[in-house]
């Protein structure tokens, strides 16, 4: 193999830079043994058709050069499109991080932003089932758990194509945001923040607006908070593309200005950064209004950065966990729209000016 062939790639959980080679693909295999990792032989496959789709299948093994994370892979597709945009959501516990994911992607996959000339699709299919089961519990109207602490892997690898025919990774991380200040210096959780392209930090009305609730006040966000101070060694810190979301935007329904927006209709509209700036504009004074002083510091401290409300379910779930009238996300794309236009992903002219 040529040095062409084995480009040096960067591992999205370790962070890791390697020499990408294929001459060891892997599986996941479960049969009467139980489920573990096989080696996958491709040599005899001279049908290049056949042979694209079995490699599609595949995954390949990080050296893993620092040791310090466990055993991990990465689906072959992983250095077919160019870098990853890695997105990683930020807040703190039950601020409603996983079901925004999870109403996100289940959004985008079914192709709600084939109006913006993006079309998604799973690249890592062991993630996704996993978490194809998550959005099925989401949509039936189940309430979905928490994330685990000490989370280092990523939630979903898709692939998102443009209609010009370029294509590029996407992968999210969705970790637990004690992560960042129960789990002491040397642990790895909320690493993705060091090699994260983009983010989203998110909170919801109880806890960055206790006054409008009459909740006890809390003037400090500790999630938000440890991943700045985690990523204070990136030199390009301030040029991260950044969405400020206050999630569970329902509790707000009859707040101004948030029951304009949480019931505006205009995914479909082409982009505009008029548009952008005017939400960012009104929900920062929304948010100045009851001294939410972390969601805004946040915001202010990128270039480029962004202001929503969005509501992944729609209400409140009940005793039991459920939501009985089923789940009726609002807005859960337009944070992941703002990114994409600030990660270059959007062909319109409109895009480059998106969060300035």
């Amino acid at each position: 193999m040529t040095t062409s062939d084995n480009p040096r790639v960067q591992c999205p959980i370790c962070l890791q830079f390697f020499t990408w080679r294929e001459d060891e693909l892997y599986r996941w295999t479960v049969d009467s043994n139980g489920a573990r990792w096989t080696k996958a032989d491709l040599s005899g496959f001279n049908n290049p058709v056949t042979r694209k789709d079995r490699r599609a299948r595949c995954y390949v093994k990080c050296p893993n050069p620092s040791k310090e994370n466990s055993e991990h892979y990465l689906p072959v597709s992983h250095r077919d499109h160019g870098d990853p945009i890695v997105i990683g959501l930020v807040g703190r516990h039950m601020s409603g991080k996983t079901h925004l994911l999870t109403a996100m992607i289940h959004e985008a996959l079914r192709g709600d932003l084939r109006h913006h000339g993006l079309t998604f699709e799973p690249a890592d299919e062991l993630k996704h089932a996993a978490f194809q089961r998550e959005i099925e519990q989401l949509m039936r109207g189940n309430q979905l758990f928490a994330t685990k602490e000490l989370k280092e892997d990523f939630t979903t690898y898709l692939l998102v194509r443009t209609a010009e025919g370029t294509a590029r990774p996407i992968v999210f991380f969705d970790v637990a945001g004690e992560d960042f200040v129960q789990s002491g210096p040397h642990s790895l959780g909320g690493q993705f923040v060091l090699g994260a392209s983009a983010l989203m930090f998110v909170d919801d009305p109880q806890s960055a607006l206790p006054a409008l609730l009459g909740a006890r006040e809390l003037d400090s966000n500790p999630a938000f908070a440890g991943a700045l101070q985690r990523m204070a060694r990136r030199d390009d810190l301030k040029d991260l593309p950044v969405a400020v979301v206050l999630t569970k935007a329902d509790e707000l329904r009859y707040q101004h200005p948030v029951d304009h927006w949480i019931r505006r209709d205009d995914l479909r509209d082409p982009v505009d950064a008029a548009a952008f700036r005017a939400e960012s504009r009104d929900v920062y004074a929304f948010l100045d209004r009851y001294e939410a002083r972390p969601m805004l510091d946040v915001f202010e401290r990128f270039h480029r950065s962004t202001l929503h409300v969005v509501s992944a379910t729609g209400a409140e779930a009940d005793g039991n966990s459920l939501f009985p009238r089923g789940v009726r996300p609002a807005r859960v794309l337009r944070p992941l729209l703002a990114l994409l236009a600030m990660c270059g992903l959007i062909e319109h002219p409109q895009a480059a000016e998106v969060g300035r």
